[in-house]
């Protein structure tokens, strides 16, 4: 693969992902991991790689929102505290379970978070009255673990325990989605750079396309939304991701 075709298959991939994120607090992980893997990475490097690019661009579209008050950093301690441990001990359970098991279990992850996002987009969403602490305690904890074993930043488990289990409605979930998945995603990154040295050029094209996709998903987040764009995700989800991570274990 030349340079050139390199860095702009790793903008769109970031754009894409930054997107994702920008829209929803969510995904953009669950798309780019497949695609990094279609770029013949080997899996432990695109986890890496993926956890980096997550990060990045996850803070890029928190900081906006940070400013404009959306950032709840209660929840945020909460979630990161308990997810920075468990992306550690991901990182290093992912040592021992065979790259065939890893797929197939993202596999699996993707198709059940695709339907939950169908099968929520008619449900109208509503806010829990106070914020519960455990509850969070153990979604950062899960959050974390998957994180460190799949590479995924977990906004699909952050945004839906934020929307019931603290009063916080949707555009406040999702921006405060973004920073927890920016601080577990970024400290397994720093995790993953101590022991591997990922393509540069691959990383910048990424955190050059997740800052662009992230920043035009925050102004779409405002405009867009509801039932369609929610079950459009879900089917773009299983399309884009099952069919690219089939390449992996088919190869």
């Amino acid at each position: 693969m030349t340079v050139d075709l390199l860095l702009l298959e790793a903008l769109g991939i970031g754009t894409v992902l930054g997107l994702l994120l920008g829209l929803t607090g969510a995904g953009g992980s669950l798309v780019a991991l497949p695609l990094l893997l279609s770029l013949h990475l080997p899996l432990r490097d695109a986890i890496g790689v993926s956890l980096g690019a997550v990060a990045l661009s996850a803070a890029i579209g928190a900081m906006p929102r940070a400013v404009q008050g959306q950032v709840a950093w209660r929840p945020v301690l909460l979630l990161a505290l308990s997810g920075l441990p468990g992306n550690a001990a991901g990182q290093w359970f992912g040592r021992f379970i065979p790259e065939f098991v890893l797929i197939l279990g993202f596999c699996l992850l993707v198709l059940w978070s695709a339907w939950r996002m169908w099968r929520g987009a008619g449900v109208p969403q509503r806010a829990s009255g106070a914020l519960h602490s455990r509850p969070l305690v153990a979604i950062g904890l899960a959050v974390g673990l998957l994180s460190g074993v799949m590479g995924v930043g977990g906004g699909f488990l952050i945004v839906p325990a934020l929307l019931w289990f603290t009063p916080l409605g949707m555009l406040a979930a999702t921006a405060t989605s973004m920073a927890v998945i920016a601080l577990v995603s970024g400290g397994g990154f720093l995790l993953y750079l101590s022991g591997a040295q990922p393509p540069m050029l691959l990383l910048g094209g990424l955190a050059a396309g997740g800052a662009l996709g992230v920043l035009g998903g925050n102004q779409l987040a405002v405009r867009l939304g509801g039932e369609t764009l929610q079950r459009l995700f879900a089917l773009m989800l299983v399309a884009v991701s099952l069919s690219l991570a089939a390449q992996k274990l088919i190869s």
